[in-house]
């Protein structure tokens, strides 16, 4: 078997300082930190010899990713972020005098990435929903606000979205791997609708899968920025209908909120926010229908009393709509 040498792009410093150490930007694919340090404070309460050694990575040369410039010579911690993080809090029962830091050299991200991935797997933890954070700050510099989204908890939605919208491309109900999770997250970042249902779900527990998909959907067909359906998705996301309930006939919105707290339609709220992939055919599709409906009305517009034909089919078409980017694009086009 043949020998090499694959020591020459890696640097060993003994005496590395703990402040310089906690003042490096951690690796821009790295997950999110706050999450593992949450489950990781108890183990590193109390600091060992192990907990001393770090690792580092350096860029040689410049290199764009998603319009941000990492300049040649930028150092990151690609290992010891949630130490780094336990440490700044008080989290440990002592500081590290020095560190052994082991420096790795790269020319691009890609580089980077890999030697990031080598050590996250030796941890053998992450899951498709820690990647999310570091596939939005490493290809898409955007910082999630939601807890929601943080959590990388909008996968199975977000998946099923795709699937309706792609569905020659993308067809199962999971990721073949990493690359096409962030393949999936892109087709919605690309499109500004991960970025707008993310300044919605305030609320972690108010968001189903469901309304994941059926929100994702309806921001690229109507547009992102559009008002009107922006307070449609405000008003679900807080369970707040905008007829009286005592009314005979409602709009889309108080649909759509009052099947989920009764599930009078579907005959149990479970089945409401159930993310099996065969439910969510049918959640979807009336969610969609309901939004629909709602756009569709005019300030004194008719309200409807219950579902009508064709609901059921109404998400498996989604795909042939066309993307409005503005509300005057689709007004001059649907007259909505």
């Amino acid at each position: 078997m043949e020998i090499k040498d694959f020591t020459v792009n890696i640097t060993v410093n003994s005496n590395y300082s703990l402040k310089k150490f906690l003042g490096l930007p951690e690796v821009p694919c790295q997950r999110d930190t706050e999450a593992r340090l949450s489950r990781a404070r108890k183990h590193l309460q109390n600091v060992r010899p192990e907990h001393c050694i770090v690792h580092l990575v350096k860029l040689t040369k410049d290199c764009l990713v998603a319009d941000k410039v990492y300049k040649a010579g930028s150092v990151f911690r690609v290992d010891g972020n949630t130490r780094a993080l336990n440490w700044e809090r008080g989290g440990a029962d002592c500081l590290p005098q020095k560190l052994v830091a082991i420096t790795y050299e790269y020319d691009d991200l890609d580089g980077i990435k890999k030697c990031y991935d080598t050590f996250d797997s030796m941890e053998a933890t992450e899951t498709n929903k820690h990647k999310v954070h570091g596939i939005l700050n490493q290809y898409h510099d955007y910082e999630p606000h939601s807890k929601k989204l943080k959590m990388g908890d909008i996968l199975t939605g977000m998946n099923k979205a795709c699937c309706l919208m792609r569905p020659n491309e993308w067809n199962q109900s999971g990721f073949k791997n990493a690359e096409e999770l962030a393949l999936k997250i892109g087709y919605w970042m690309n499109r500004d609708c991960l970025q707008a249902l993310d300044k919605l779900m305030t609320v972690k527990e108010n968001w189903c899968q469901a309304y994941v998909a059926a929100a994702l959907m309806s921001f690229y067909h109507y547009g992102h920025n559009n008002q009107k359906l922006v307070h449609a998705w405000k008003s679900i996301g807080k369970k707040a209908g905008l007829c009286p309930t005592g009314d005979e006939r409602w709009d889309g919105v108080t649909h759509i909120v009052e099947e989920w707290k009764t599930g009078n339609f579907f005959g149990h709220t479970d089945v409401c926010k159930d993310s099996r992939w065969s439910t969510m055919d049918r959640t979807v599709s009336y969610l969609l229908y309901w939004i629909d409906k709602y756009m569709e009305e005019g300030e004194n517009g008719d309200l409807l009393k219950q579902v009508g034909k064709g609901w059921e089919k109404v998400a498996k078409e989604y795909k042939h709509r066309l993307r409005y980017n503005s509300s005057l694009e689709l007004a001059f086009n649907t007259g909505i």
